[in-house]
This record gives structure tokens, sequence and C-alpha cells, in this order.
């Protein structure tokens, strides 16, 4: 690649914890084949991270990596990709963070950071405008990461140092751990908190007031003009700029998409959702609206409790997921529980899904009499009690009593506890799974392939939410029903799109909220084709940007297979959305029949170029991405169909 390539700083910061070295690496060699993001994350992993690497020891590798279009007027141009190995499946972890980190380490200099080893005492990686040092944190060891990063700043003298950390959940190595950055940005799934408290490393903290070039500026800035139209007369974004993610809940449940009682069902009664509207919160709890960097859609928002239990809470976030897990899952109506369930994981770095999956899996068990107040160190659990709740969040980060159980993720704590537990532990890949999902047969499917198990932001499918018309559908995808949710028909090929199309998006550095990923009318490859260019000096074509995602995918898969040694066994769903229907709502009675899963998954494989026998990859399917080095490794551990 030509040095004087815009887009990227042509600089990647490489840190060894067990030795404190330091060095500046050219990045220009890795952003060839993976312009960045999930891409140069999962390329890193996969060519440094031994098979027999322990996720919790210092084998494993944590990448922190910008895209080209990070830093940039593009819009919500703010994504920062982490990725390591997963301490919840064994398998490959990449999470996305919003906010200005990501940003501020272009502005340094930077377009990556690969961390290696383990440090022998807590320490803080400190970044300032092309240098980096590594500084002692044992005095921050046990803070949560508000007063962490308060103390950082008041340590560096400058308030405007941008800082991602953990809390104690990821010091204790908790597989609900999470980063958390700029005071509320989750970096979730994956329990990577946990990986950096293996590593001792409290948090990393980022300067910047540096440069990057941009190839051609004035076709770059038409473009950003052209995208930022198209956003302003989407009414997607409208309701998404007014009333943030919370927006989506009305309509979630109305399609059988909330997860009630840890799955006994997927429609919440109306009386409920009400109570928890976006509209509650909006005129009794809000501030002021926020965003992340250079985005114009401003979905976040400031939030403070003036009065009752929890008056003088104040903190920023709550998404949509906030309702999904800690609302219907755990069946809680009240707003201002919702506010402090978020603010404490927050504080103590807990992914919000995780930890709500386990805690909704030990209520169950409650009710059914499978455990009681002797197992839970004399807590009764009940669905609509906030109170035992929390003190269940913090008994998990700080692995106290039965937090210690719940800690180790939904899948290893009802294998330890067993008693006919496991049944009742929804997880894909051992993962805790987020959402209801028997409704939408194609966002199920998307969930549940998944590479880092359960989460619908790989090739979850968005036509079947917004109804997507025939016509349209066979436009963009060639068959008829990508937007008829209780269809399996033709799925296949629209999540195939998806995860190849989201692993751009993640690539470049971009939210997806802004992209047809959320609604179909939104800017798409094309456009996100055009800023790449205009902004990197390169002439690809969409098709060719494309290929690099689903290239991306196929190292996730690859990376699964080495490691956790998926195959087509682990692209089931839970065996209870498979034999217990939905019992209320619009969609009641819609379930995921095996038979019709069966077929999804053959065409999903062929159109992959995997095996449909095994669901491993085959010689021709990743010889025609190129993708020899990979094949290599396959075969060399007898996980490749030659064929």
């Amino acid at each position: 690649m030509d040095e004087q390539a815009g887009g990227w700083t042509g600089k990647l910061l490489r840190i060894d914890l067990t030795t404190k070295e330091i060095k500046v690496e050219s990045s220009l060699s890795l952003v060839n084949h993976y312009p960045g993001g999930r891409g140069l994350g999962q390329w890193v992993i996969f060519n440094e991270i031994p098979v027999t690497a322990d996720p919790l020891e210092k084998e494993n590798v944590m990448v922190f990596s910008c895209g080209p279009l990070t830093g940039t007027m593009a819009p919500a141009s703010c994504r920062l990709s982490i990725d390591a190995k997963n301490p919840v499946t064994g398998g490959m972890a990449s999470s996305n963070m919003g906010g200005h980190f990501a940003p501020e380490l272009k502005f340094a200099g930077f377009d990556a950071v690969i961390v290696t080893g383990q440090a022998p005492a807590p320490v803080y990686l400190y970044i300032n405008n092309g240098k980096a040092c590594l500084k002692h944190a044992e005095n921050l060891w046990g803070l949560g990461t508000r007063e962490t990063e308060n103390r950082i700043k008041q340590e560096l003298m400058d308030k405007y140092t941008r800082i991602i950390s953990i809390g104690p959940a990821g010091e204790n190595l908790v597989k609900s751990a999470c980063i958390i950055g700029d005071e509320s940005r989750a970096a979730g799934r994956g329990a990577l908190g946990a990986v950096m408290g293996s590593k001792n490393l409290k948090a990393l903290a980022v300067r910047g007031t540096q440069g990057f070039s941009i190839f051609n500026p004035g076709e770059f800035l038409h473009e950003v003009n052209q995208y930022r139209e198209k956003l302003n007369r989407n009414e997607v974004i409208k309701t998404l700029r007014t009333l943030g993610t919370p927006a989506t809940i009305p309509g979630a449940n109305q399609m059988c998409r909330l997860p009630v009682r840890n799955f006994q069902d997927d429609h919440w009664p109306e009386d409920k959702i009400n109570s928890v509207h976006p509209e509650e919160f909006k005129n009794n709890y809000r501030v002021r609206k926020l965003s992340c960097f250079n985005c114009p859609v401003f979905c976040s928002a400031f939030y403070r409790i003036k009065n009752g239990e929890f008056a003088g809470l104040a903190c920023e976030g709550f998404e949509a997921n906030l309702v999904w897990n800690f609302q219907s899952r755990i069946d809680i109506n009240h707003p201002p529980a919702a506010l402090k369930f978020h603010e404490m994981c927050i504080d103590l770095g807990l992914d919000i899904d995780n930890s709500s999956g386990v805690i909704a899996w030990a209520l169950e068990l409650f009710e059914k009499g499978i455990i009681t107040k002797k197992d839970t160190g004399g807590l009764t659990l009940k669905w609509g009690d906030y109170t035992p709740v929390m003190e269940l969040l913090h008994k998990i980060a700080y692995r106290e009593g039965f937090g210690d159980i719940l800690a180790r993720g939904v899948k290893e704590a009802s294998s330890l506890l067993q008693r006919e537990s496991e049944y009742f532990a929804i997880h894909v890949k051992n993962q805790e799974l987020v959402e209801g999902i028997r409704s939408l047969k194609g966002w199920a499917l998307g969930t549940v392939v998944a590479p880092r198990g359960g989460g619908h932001l790989n090739g979850a499918i968005t036509t079947e939410i917004g109804k997507l018309s025939r016509q349209d559908s066979r436009e963009r995808f060639g068959v008829e029903t990508a937007g008829v949710p209780t269809s399996y028909e033709g799925k296949p090929q629209v999540v195939f799109w998806f995860e190849k199309f989201k692993s751009v998006v993640d690539m470049m550095g971009l939210c997806c909220f802004i992209t047809c990923w959320l609604h179909y009318e939104l800017p798409g490859l094309e456009e996100i084709t055009r800023l790449f260019n205009a902004a990197t000096g390169k002439n690809l074509t969409a098709g060719e940007i494309m290929k690099t995602g689903q290239r991306i995918h196929n190292l996730e898969k690859a990376f699964n297979t080495l490691h956790a040694g998926f195959q087509r066994q682990d692209d089931y769903p839970p065996r209870r959305l498979m034999d217990e229907p939905i019992k209320s709502g619009p969609f009641k009675g819609e379930m995921l029949e095996q038979n019709h899963w069966d077929k999804m998954l053959d065409e999903y494989y062929n159109l992959h170029g995997w095996d449909p026998e095994t669901g491993l990859q085959t010689r021709s399917g990743l010889e025609g991405l190129g993708m020899e080095s990979v094949l290599e490794k396959l075969k060399n551990n007898r996980s490749l169909v030659e064929k």
C-alpha cells in the first residue's frame, strides 16, 4: 500500500505486559488485507494465539483496533473493535464499542493496539501522541469504572483523556465481565473484561491531537454530505434521534422478541411494557441528549432520578437491551430499577446481557424448587423483585457465595449445579442468548450461527422487523420472503448477505445504526464503498469489499473450529425454543421446528461453501476466497473437509 494513502495512521502499538516492552510497528501490511476494526483484530488473533491457549492466561492476545473511517467526518465513525480468545465459548471474541476512545486513538497516531503477556502487578497503558508507557495501577485495583476514569484523569491532569477500563467483575475474572469506556459505553459479550483482568491491565488511557490524511478530501466531503442527507430523510433515524434505541421496545414486544421470565414466553403483558415505555424515561428521567463522536443521531442520553428510593442516581446510556434483559427477562417493570441496574453494571463492569441471563436462570430454578435459600445464601428469588437481583449483581462481580457460581456463566453454572438445571440454561455456544427468537426465523438463524455465540450483531437480519416488501426482497436478495417473519424460506440467503455486510461495517469503524443494517432505506454498501475509496485512495468495488467481509466471517469460523471445536451441532437453538411455543401475543404458538431448521442450515452452509454434514469449512470454499493460510491451519488440525 502507498505510504501516503489516507484513512490510516500507518502505525500500530504492540505491548508485551510480561516484559514491559513497547514497540511501534507499521500497520500497512495488515490493513492491506483487512482494512481495520474487526477484520484486523480477527486476523491478528487467528495468527498469534496458540490453539492450546487458555483465554485467561498470558498466551491470549487482545487487539484494540480502529477502522479506516474511524475519526473521520463520516457519520458515527466512532467504533472500536476489541478482539481476543473468548473465556465463555472458548472460541473467538469480538466486541464493538462506541463513544470517543477509538477516534482519540487515531488522533494519537495509531490504527491499533496489540496487547500480549501478563503484567506481574496491575498497570494501565497511557498513550499520548505517538508515545506510550505503562503506569502503576495498584491504587486503581478494586475501583469501579467511574472512579477509575476520574482517578486517571486527575493523575494525568487532563480531563480530555479518553479511557476504557474494567471494574471489579473484570478483576475477578467473571465470565460476564465487560469493558467500559467514557463512563457508559460497553464492549459487551465474550468476557473481554475478564481477559483484561487476567492480564492485570486495569485501563487504557489515550490522548491525541495529531491528524491523519484523507486521500481525496473534496470527494470524501461530498460523500459525507450525501450520506448525512440520506440519514436525515429517514423516519427510523428521526425516531431513534427522539427516543434512542428504547424506541424499539414496544415494536419488539409486538414481534414477540422479549425473553420473558427466562424465555418461558416471548411476549410481555401490555401493562408492563407500557410502564417501561421509552416515553416514560424521556419525560420523567432524561436530562439531555448525547452522542458518540461525530454522530448526527444523538441516540444516547443522560438520565437522573430525582425522587424515591434511587434519588440522586445519574448515568448515561440505557439501551434497548436493558429492557429486554433486566425488565422482561426478570419481569421487573419499575423504571427507576432499570436505571439502577444500568448504573450498577456500568460501574461493576458487568455485561448486561450475560449477567441478566444467568440471574434469570437462577430465578427460574428457584421458582421450580430446584434451588432454595440454602443455595442462594438466604436470598429469596422472585420474578419482579428487584432488590435480590441487585444483591446478585454485586455478588457476581465479587464472586461472593452463590455469586461465584453465577459468575461462571449459565452453561458452566448449570453443569456445576446439575439437578436438571441445564434445560433452563438458555445459551448458544455456551454464551447466554439475549432475546426472543422464536417468531423471526431469519433473525433466529443469524443469531444462532453467529461465531461469537447467541448475539444478533453478526448475521441477524432486520428485514423481518422492517417488513420488507416481497418486491424489494426479490430485488435485494433474490428471494421474496426476507420480510416475512415466520417463513423459513429464503432466510439463509438473507443471513449470508447480512453477515458479510455487518463484517464490512465493523471493519470500517462505523456504527451499524446509521447503515441499512438498521433499516433498508439507510445508506448501504455502495455509500460505504465510496467513502472508503475517497478516504484511502483505493479503487475497490462494492463486491470486493463484500468479499473481504466474507473472509472475516470465515476467519472467525476457522478460529472457532480450531479453538472450540464447534461444528454443526453447535448451530442449533436452545432446546426450550424448539420444544415450547410462544404462549401469548401476536405470534402465539410459534416456535423453531427442527426439520425446517435443518433445511436452513443445509442451505446456509452451501452458500458459504462449507460442508453441510459437519458444518466444517472446505478446501474449495477457502480457496475461492484466497484464504490458503487459513486452509493449511485447518488441514493440519484435521478440521478441513477436502472437497
